[in-house]
């Protein structure tokens, strides 16, 4: 087994922060109070406008200039620049389950829904959110911690929040077009307003985005990694002076994207406990220029092919001394996935041959002989979710809020194939069903001490229904208390601390296979026990902001894959609980206007996320001890960093230019619970140059100048390529495994990373 480099522990950032903040506060006493011009961000964190300043909690924010600044397209790219924040960007489906997992501060997980969910103006958004405009976004909220009690299910490590544009007094009319190198090119075009001064107001938005792909197919030479999107948003908002106001939102989606730029890593580069049944590879992964997929067995059905539509309804009444909110909103998305699930072009090799294994035969049941390998996920998924609330006034010195919520979410989900030796597989319709009642009690004990208790008690009921070859209902209800206090002392009005205590959980798992015995047809809910305690300062006059938290996370019941056998043969993944984890960690974010032509930032977030508690059969097989206790948690970066600088200028009377540099680090990840394949270290350089006047803007743009190849995650898998067997040409003949073993070696994939990109936008505004 590997030995790894340890790093500082999170206590002695710990206190290198005290540090920073003690001479923070200090020069805070210098300052009387707000400084006029500085820029203030609201935020509705906690389902009311406050100063991102005020609220305490770890939140990162950004809005629409910073966004067009620094060229922002998608919730990868703000990964970059948010401290204890990661998200795959597999692709636009997200491979082998469909979910582009956001991570939160080093609460990762294998398979399944992630820990964190998106929101979009506060309703959940189950679809990948890549496909999302980013021209339309107003503001992003990255919400680190639990946030069950306001934000509901499937916050378990945290919730990232769009809030879209929408209509105002002043018209907003704007055509925008981008074009990079790789046939990257995108068309907006925006336009909001008023139909009727101060009362009704519109916005509504159109896009057009394709892409050709960076990497290309070795068995064709074509491109692959190609996307295509049309979108269509708008809203209208009714404004009834002060006491009502009614906004109605709706989206239309459609992607069409050919084969993900996926590669393998073949059992060929195994390098470790070679005499396992599966074999492992220790080391950072071999980056790759190219990829291998089967394009032509899929032909019209590579890639996805999806329509998604939302539509939501936010209704406000202002009674004075309290207000009621209403948020309702419904999600539609029809979408198949083709691809070649060997990664290797398997099929299209030879379905009964195995390359360099002369006179070997691929057994009847091989499924890349009998085409299984060769897919389309089919889904088809209806979400619906409304939440009526009250709350107080902002100023009261006793502010409460309390409200009901209900969600219902309804998934269709079937894989087929290209050859009737593989049949189509009928996963059924898994079914959610939540209520929930949720309120917070807060208090302002002095002008500078605050306290508030929030809790949500919900139910929820997990189902699958299977009705081919007959029908087979299993279902579960689970139920929660899931509570936090925070603790608020205001230094001066730009300075405070704060600690909180929250506790999250994750919504219980089905594994809807019918043939599992009972006890294995449910996975409880996940438990997390989440300890904070940071500050945030704006000091010397408003030009330095310096924000930190250092954090600890009690993890339990965590849940687990695990490979079951059936007595009659063959054998099904499950999810189980059995594992405890806990997170320790640390986050800086500095941000400075060093003149007022030059400004800089700066943010650092240490990870300490291992496992306290897990056995594991493979584990067992590779090590001899099926403990894994002590191992980092997958996916997990242990350090990132970020710095920025820009250079303002004018030019002329009538335009502004700037030059911004952004750099960012990350570290490796590991592919798995065992902590030897793993990630490089990944290093990404961005560089803009930019004008903006009253009707025109341009931007010149290198994203990635170094161009760092370095895969952002790597998964384990299988070589279904190159089976268990003797290979006549193979360079190390111990990777051909154990004798009479009929295991499939392991195999490591990864998406392709963007290559160096030069490109240019163009804005104009009327």
């Amino acid at each position: 087994m590997l030995t790894h480099a340890v790093h500082p522990r999170a206590a002695h950032l710990a206190f290198a922060i005290s540090a920073i903040l003690a001479a923070a506060s200090s020069t805070a006493a210098e300052n009387t109070g707000p400084v006029e011009g500085t820029r203030e961000i609201i935020v509705t964190a906690r389902k009311a406008p406050e100063r991102l300043l005020d609220v305490p909690l770890s939140v990162s924010a950004f809005v629409a200039d910073d966004l067009e600044e620094t060229g922002t397209r998608d919730i990868y790219d703000l990964t970059r620049m948010t401290p204890g924040f990661s998200f795959e960007r597999l692709n636009r489906y997200g491979v082998q389950g469909g979910v582009s997992r956001p991570v939160i501060r080093g609460m990762s997980n294998i398979l399944g829904d992630g820990n964190a969910s998106v929101f979009v103006d506060g309703i959940q958004y189950s679809d990948s959110i890549l496909s999302f405009p980013f021209d339309i976004v107003d503001r992003v909220e990255i919400i680190k911690g639990p946030q069950a009690a306001l934000f509901g299910r499937s916050t378990f490590a945290g919730a990232i929040n769009l809030v879209t544009k929408k209509g105002t007094n002043t018209p907003d009319n704007r055509v925008s077009v981008r074009g990079a190198q790789f046939g990257d090119y995108e068309a907006n075009l925006l336009s909001r307003g008023a139909l009727i001064q101060d009362t009704l107001f519109y916005m509504a938005h159109a896009r057009y985005y394709t892409f050709d792909g960076m990497y290309r197919n070795t068995l064709d030479g074509k491109r692959i990694g190609a996307e295509e999107s049309y979108n269509v948003d708008g809203s209208i908002e009714y404004r009834s002076g002060d006491m009502f106001s009614a906004t109605l939102s709706a989206g239309f989606t459609h992607d069409d994207d050919g084969l993900a730029a996926v590669v393998l890593q073949d059992r060929f580069a195994n390098n470790c406990f070679l005499n396992a049944p599966r074999q492992y590879y220790c080391g950072e992964i071999k980056e790759k220029s190219n990829g291998t997929l089967d394009r032509a067995t899929l032909g019209d059905n590579e890639g996805i092919d999806r329509e998604s539509e939302r539509v939501s309804a936010q209704l406000e009444w202002d009674l004075g001394s309290f207000k009621i909110v209403s948020n309702s909103g419904a999600f539609f998305t029809d979408q198949e996935y083709g691809y070649d699930s060997t990664y290797q072009g398997a099929t299209l090799l030879g379905p009964t041959t195995v390359p360099n294994a002369p006179g070997f035969s691929r057994a009847a049941t091989d499924q890349v002989r009998t085409g299984n390998v060769m897919r389309i996920e089919a889904t088809d998924r209806t979400e619906f979710s409304t939440e009526l609330r009250a709350q107080s006034s902002d100023d009261d010195r006793l502010h409460w809020l309390g409200g009901l919520f209900y969600y219902q979410s309804r998934r269709d989900f079937e894989e087929r194939h290209f050859a009737a030796t593989a049949p189509t597989v009928f996963s059924g319709e898994t079914r959610v069903d939540n209520v929930a009642v949720f309120g917070s009690l807060g208090y302002d004990i002095t002008e500078k001490f605050d306290v508030k208790a929030e809790a949500r008690y919900a139910e929820d009921k997990i189902g699958n229904l299977k009705t081919i070859p007959s029908r087979v209902l299993i279902e579960k209800t689970f139920d929660s208390v899931t509570p936090r206090l925070t603790l608020r002392y205001k230094l001066r009005p730009d300075s405070m601390v704060y600690v909180s205590g929250a506790k999250g959980n994750k919504p219980g798992v089905i594994n809807a296979d019918p043939r599992f015995p009972t006890n294995l047809q449910f996975a409880d809910e996940e438990e997390a026990w989440s300890y904070e305690l940071g500050t945030k300062n704006r000091v010397l006059d408003g030009r330095l902001e310096v924000n930190a938290a250092v954090y600890y996370i009690d993890w339990t019941n965590q849940q687990i894959t695990s490979v079951f056998t059936f007595q009659v043969g063959g054998t099904q993944s499950y999810v189980s609980n059995a594992a405890k984890s806990e997170v320790k960690g640390a986050e800086l974010e500095v941000q400075a206007a060093l003149t007022d032509d030059l400004s800089a930032g700066f943010t650092y977030s240490y990870t300490d996320a291992t496992f306290v508690r897990l056995m594991d059969a493979e584990a067992r097989e590779l090590f001899g001890d099926p403990s894994v206790a002590g191992n980092q948690l997958p996916g997990v970066p242990q350090q990132q960093a970020s710095v920025f600088g820009k250079l303002a200028f004018s030019v002329g009377d009538q335009l502004q230019g700037y030059v911004r540099a952004d750099a960012s680090y990350t570290d490796r990840k590991f592919d798995q619970i065992y902590n030897l394949a793993y990630t490089g270290y990944q290093k990404l350089v961005n560089l803009t140059v930019g004008l903006d006047g009253e009707h025109f803007g341009a931007q010149l743009f290198v994203k990635n100048l170094t161009d760092d190849r370095t895969p952002s995650s790597v998964s384990r898998y299988v070589d279904q390529l190159n089976l268990n067997v003797p290979q006549a040409v193979n360079a190390n003949p111990a990777q051909n495994n154990v004798a009479g073993s009929t295991t499939t070696e392991r195999a490591y994939f990864f998406s392709l990373p963007m290559k160096r990109q030069v490109g240019a936008s163009l804005t104009y505004r009327f």
